[in-house]
């Protein structure tokens, strides 16, 4: 769908729950929460069965905007430095499919095997007893643990390294791809995620609640600047049309929802698209929760100038819910937003693809573990439908 021939509905649209279907001059109820108004739109729309999607669409204020090279907030590198990065959410509820999702694929090959064996069934008797002073030791420092479920995954471990802080890598996919958003929140306040372009039109995913504050509305003023390095916008900056993210962000809040996406506007001065300078990453949805990933992010408690890097196998977790990962990672605000790649290739545009998002802290775990969305046909799919991805 071409954006720049789309009507403009007003702030926000609610996308009703239909089967997957295109239906042309539709008219959409635009959601009436706190500053916005109820109105109706017409336009071409993708209704999906999954669930409600809710799209906001820049004002004429905005519109007149995006036309400036020089106009608006984010443009300059002075305006960029004084922005802080935004604070991650920790008030959300797990939620949890009653019925089996089957969402998992077969990778199709035959896989090897050989099995390892079991301890004598007596062992730990005879070890407690053999080796008393040593199990009375390790018996002490159970008194200590954390109170982590035992069966809580890689919880903690992790390697990180800097992103796009060296010469080699800061013009490199798939570090490139990878930037800040900055933008205005319905009080007035402006900050910052970490963002990323996944879509050959143009499309950047980040965490719902970089896109829109909960009882609220949607964020203003998008300014992405794809691989930010000291301050610098190597490849220009570009500014926020379309977004979205599902309804169930802003009437549950759970983490398996804080996936928002953008649809950008071409650099004002140049007018070429940020893919034109980029490229984009992939995207994955509906993989297992085990995975080894990469997650990037411009973190304000290791450096505010340059991406890092966490490389950790994620998993699932029982305090968490569905459709949510969790993988080791001591990045904090910021980070927010960030890619969670799986087929990590550095200096190539193959593989590199979003599988989730940065969402916060995990429970017990903020500063090592963290939490993001599992991209799943419940959530990616309907906001790439919606926005044309």
């Amino acid at each position: 769908m071409n954006e720049e021939n789309n009507h403009s509905p007003g702030p926000l649209a609610i996308i009703p729950k239909h089967a997957v279907k295109t239906l042309s001059m539709v008219s959409l109820l635009v959601l009436n929460l706190t500053a916005f108004s109820v109105a109706a739109v017409e336009q071409e729309h993708t209704f999906t069965s999954e669930d409600d999607v809710i799209v906001a669409y820049p004002d004429k204020a905005e519109q007149e905007s995006l036309q400036s090279p020089r106009g608006g907030p984010f443009v300059t590198r002075e305006q960029r430095r004084k922005i802080e990065p935004m604070q991650w959410n920790e008030e959300v509820v797990p939620s949890f499919d009653t019925e089996s999702s089957g969402l998992y694929p077969m990778i199709p090959a035959i896989p090897g095997n050989d099995s390892g064996g079991a301890a004598n069934p007596m062992a730990n008797e005879l070890a407690k007893e053999e080796f008393r002073d040593d199990w009375r030791l390790m018996e002490a420092l159970e008194q200590e643990d954390s109170g982590l479920d035992m069966f809580d995954g890689s919880h903690g471990v992790y390697s990180r390294y800097a992103g796009n802080l060296y010469t080699q890598s800061w013009k490199a996919a798939p570090f490139n791809k990878v930037g800040k958003l900055y933008f205005t929140t319905p009080n007035g306040g402006s900050s910052y995620c970490t963002a990323n372009v996944i879509s050959g039109n143009s499309h950047i995913v980040t965490a719902a609640h970089c896109v829109y504050t909960r009882g609220r509305g949607f964020n203003r003023n998008f300014v992405f600047v794809p691989a930010e390095r000291f301050g610098a916008a190597p490849y220009g900056t570009f500014r926020g049309g379309s977004a979205a993210v599902m309804g169930k962000w802003n009437s549950e809040g759970g983490r398996r929802w804080d996936v928002g996406l953008i649809h950008l506007k071409n650099n004002a001065a140049t007018n070429r698209p940020v893919t034109f300078y980029v490229g984009w990453l992939g995207l994955s949805w509906n993989y297992s929760y085990i995975q080894h990933l990469h997650s990037h992010g411009y973190a304000s408690n290791l450096s505010q100038q340059y991406i890092n890097i966490c490389a950790a196998q994620s998993f699932n977790s029982a305090i968490e819910g569905t459709d949510v990962l969790v993988k080791g990672c001591d990045m904090t605000f910021g980070s927010s937003g960030g890619g969670w790649l799986r087929n990590y290739m550095p200096y190539s545009h193959a593989g590199n693809s979003v599988l989730g998002v940065v969402s916060g802290p995990h429970v017990g775990g903020f500063g090592n573990t963290y939490v993001g969305p599992r991209f799943s046909s419940s959530n990616i799919v309907p906001l790439c439908n919606m926005l044309n991805c």
